[in-house]
């Protein structure tokens, strides 16, 4: 068979096709080049988990016996456990006020179960991110100078030692001669720095002789937790003050502790401190504690009504001048621990209203520390859809955004504290591990 063309022309021929270009073989694209991620910030970086971050002095189980005599009657009754099993539903109904405005068994149960692994726990975040306020520059500026006194002190009394062994030494034979001279030019040296001064006084009584530790003023380091009635701040503070009166005992500060809170927490609060007095010897002199009942979202209160509520206590906890807080004694470090879901739960504008004082009146750099819990009891509701945020991003966008007046200095989303096996043994109820979240905050 022949091919034709369709005009009926002679039968073409078909050659080899020429090939025009050259076949190139296919080769894959190199892989991409995988890029370092960026390192992350200081403020991310985990703390030692807790485990590794003793041991402490005094340890935990110290921190639990002491707490465990102060509340001695009630966490080892009966209604105990009953007691304690009833709060827990409270607060998964998030019946806050019920729990906390409630009468004094209840707080006691309360503080008998959560506060031993709360005060644990807050002790040893405090320790890692603001132990300064409690060992740092103020301790430290204090002790260079009693060590510069004690050296003085010293120094003197190595030269008053050494006159006279040198002049015996000088002296070698004629001892006597040289104890005339040496007398003689005393008298000599006296009469002209008396008439030096010009009153014929001597020089040593126109300066102090006061020379101890109890003539250099102690600077005072004021603490303000806000939600701080149960007594764990208060425990973890005291913990932390008996380590630096150990270690530095005559080179410390002086602190105040300031509480805030709406329930009837002073009796639970007063058997704390007595058994912090008795056992670890922290008197009024090192530590002054102050609890103050009140509202933290209330108004604060006008001259009427604090005439009022002296004369008869009032029923509805009455709101809290915080400014004048803030300005008469103004802190070394604001604590907001397991607090601000409840506030946030009450009410969001007075809970800004109360973040807004906070700026306004906190000291430029005024630490201020903030731990809640990081299970979901603690997600926030947000927009017309409710959908659910965690509250460490709600306070971060609060307290952190640009101009707000604080900067974030370190934080952590979720972190455990454990006890070390063996520790809590002897409660009635388990001491559970907690998890928590926390954001420690600068103001700027």
């Amino acid at each position: 068979m022949t091919f034709r063309s369709r005009a009926g022309g002679p039968a073409k021929k078909r050659g080899a096709k020429k090939h025009t270009h050259t076949r190139k073989l296919h080769h894959p694209p190199p892989p991409p080049v995988e890029e370092q991620p960026p390192p992350p910030p200081p403020s991310s970086l985990p703390l030692p988990s807790s485990l590794e971050s003793g041991p402490f002095n005094p340890p935990d189980s110290e921190i639990l016996a002491l707490l465990h005599r102060a509340l001695h009657q009630t966490v080892s009754s009966d209604e105990f456990v009953p007691t304690v099993q009833r709060i827990k539903g409270l607060l998964y109904d998030k019946k806050w006020l019920e729990v906390f405005c409630g009468p004094e068994s209840v707080l006691e149960s309360y503080a008998g179960r959560w506060v031993p692994s709360r005060a644990c726990s807050f002790r040893e975040l405090m320790d890692k991110l603001v132990g300064e306020v409690f060992n740092g520059q103020g301790a430290s500026g204090l002790a260079e100078q009693m060590g510069n006194l004690a050296v003085d002190e010293d120094e003197s009394e190595e030269d008053d030692d050494e006159e006279p062994e040198e002049g015996e030494e000088e002296g070698g034979e004629g001892e006597g001669e040289g104890d005339a001279d040496s007398e003689e030019e005393r008298e000599a040296e006296d009469e002209d720095n008396n008439e030096a001064d010009g009153k014929g006084l001597p020089a040593s009584s126109q300066q102090p002789q006061s020379t101890s530790g109890d003539s250099i003023p102690r600077p005072t380091h004021h603490i303000l937790s806000l939600g701080g009635g149960a007594g764990s701040e208060l425990l973890a503070v005291t913990a932390l003050i008996r380590s630096v009166q150990i270690n530095r005992p005559h080179s410390h500060p002086k602190w105040t502790w300031t509480g805030i809170d709406i329930g009837n927490w002073h009796n639970v609060l007063k058997k704390m401190e007595d058994a912090v007095k008795i056992d670890w010897k922290i008197d009024s002199d090192m530590l002054e504690v102050e609890y103050i009942k009140g509202d933290l979202l209330a108004l604060p209160p006008t001259s009427s009504s604090t005439a009022t509520s002296t004369s008869e206590e009032s029923k509805t906890p009455s709101g809290i001048d915080l400014a004048n807080i803030l300005i008469t004694k103004p802190p070394k470090l604001i604590t907001l621990f397991f607090t601000l879901t409840e506030l946030l739960s009450q009410s969001r504008p007075k809970t800004l209203s109360l973040i807004k004082t906070l700026t306004e009146h906190s000291p430029p750099g005024t630490p201020f520390l903030i731990v809640d819990s990081a299970s979901d009891i603690s997600d926030f509701s947000l927009g017309p859809e409710g959908r659910k945020y965690p509250v460490y991003m709600v306070i971060d966008a609060l307290l952190s955004s640009k101009g707000r007046g604080w900067e974030k200095v370190r934080g952590e989303d979720s972190r455990w504290f454990r006890f070390d096996e063996g520790v809590g043994a002897g409660w009635k109820v388990k001491l559970e591990n907690t998890r928590y979240w926390y954001r420690l905050y600068r103001r700027i």
